[in-house]
């Protein structure tokens, strides 16, 4: 059903989007980035649920696929995970910062172990992904004894449930339409699998366990979705079809630089040409998934981005900052502060694509983070 619906959208919507202008930032000089960080930190806190969580079962006028009510609880879970993280990462010092981290915190706690949401729709994965982040962030930070092995306790469980739901070709992926199983697959996303990775590294990084075989085989099905240009295919069922829009470079400019983080996060080689490659395609060409950034229907801008490719892909750029020489790494930060700061809204938050209730603070939580590590660069 994805690979019908991607090829469907490959011509007939391209000549519907419009050219984007010039960045506003490039024209009106370096961004302010810690007054867009502190009115992003104050949305969040202002905006959290009692119960410690972000974002609702509002619908909109485009809502996606969503079997209820188990798309609700991961796409909670995520999202909360996310703006947790930001506040983690950027929200020291701010007002109300540290006690909504806690609350955020305690509520991924008890509710971070979703579970696939129905035969053929598998969105816990990206939950379990960034709330092992988000543990991984918080066991970092704990001092006491025993609130730390509950979130070691958690991030296990997180690392079981990805086990859990690994596809049959190794990796994970969202939706399983064609065979559904246990196991689900075949169809892993390149994308999906690198989110998965780079979280696990980081549980690993702060003692978490995590299977040697699932790391191995997950990086090999990223390997098996490279194009020789450096891009990404979509899945590993649509590597036959290498020249449809999605995976052609410009539409792989939010999943290259995560393909390349998960091979990182993985122990795998990546040459510092591939990424200084990933850094200048992003600034030549991430007008197309500016473009793409609010549009209600996924796939169907230029070469077939999502609006929710576009935070996505500046948040797992800003993460191989590390891997670009330091003067390198200034200018690449400088240009992605500048096309994000101007994005915010009036309300202190951004948003790439209207997904319920939980748009706001996923997008916010992946901005808030991509601008922490600009900050830690130019400063």
């Amino acid at each position: 059903m994805r690979r019908v619906a991607l090829l469907a959208t490959s011509l007939a919507s391209l000549a519907t989007a419009a050219f984007s202008p010039p960045s506003a930032a490039q024209e009106a000089g370096a961004p302010d980035i810690d007054g867009a960080v502190r009115r992003g930190v104050a949305f969040l806190v202002e905006s959290q649920n009692k119960d410690g969580s972000w974002g609702s079962t509002a619908s909109t006028l485009s809502d996606i696929y969503a079997p209820v009510p188990g798309s609700y609880y991961t796409f909670q879970v995520a999202s909360s995970a996310l703006a947790l993280s930001a506040l983690l990462e950027v929200g020291e010092g701010e007002p109300g910062a540290t006690e909504a981290a806690r609350r955020g915190a305690d509520f991924l706690l008890a509710r971070h172990a979703v579970r696939r949401v129905s035969q053929d729709t598998l969105y816990n994965i990206w939950a379990h992904a960034y709330s092992l982040e988000a543990f991984a962030r918080l066991i970092a930070r704990e001092k006491d004894p025993g609130r730390r092995e509950a979130l070691v306790t958690a991030a296990r469980e997180d690392v079981e449930l990805l086990e859990r739901f690994e596809f049959v070709d190794g990796g994970w992926g969202y939706y399983d339409f064609d065979a559904p199983a246990k196991h689900p697959g075949p169809g892993a996303t390149s994308f999906t699998t690198a989110t998965a990775l780079v979280a696990l590294r980081m549980a690993a990084g702060q003692g978490v366990e995590v299977p040697a075989r699932l790391v191995e085989r997950a990086a090999r099905l990223i390997r098996e979705c490279e194009k020789p240009d450096g891009s990404y295919v979509y899945s590993l069922d649509l590597r036959f079809w290498p020249h449809m829009p999605v995976n052609k470079t410009k539409g792989s400019l939010a999943r290259t630089p995560a393909c390349l983080s998960g091979l990182l996060a993985a122990g795998e080689d990546v040459p510092a040409g591939r990424i200084e490659e990933a850094f200048e395609n992003l600034e030549s060409q991430g007008h197309f998934l500016r473009i793409a950034r609010k549009y209600t229907i996924p796939h169907e801008t230029w070469y077939q981005n999502s609006g929710y490719f576009c935070f996505y892909g500046y948040y797992y750029a800003s993460g191989l900052f590390s891997r670009l020489s330091k003067e390198r790494r200034r200018i690449e930060a400088a240009r992605i502060a500048g096309h994000l700061v101007p994005l915010q809204e009036k309300d202190g938050s951004w948003w790439d694509y209207q997904l319920f209730g939980y748009h706001k603070p996923y997008g916010t939580g992946f901005v808030l983070l991509t601008l922490g590590r600009c900050r830690r660069v130019g400063g």
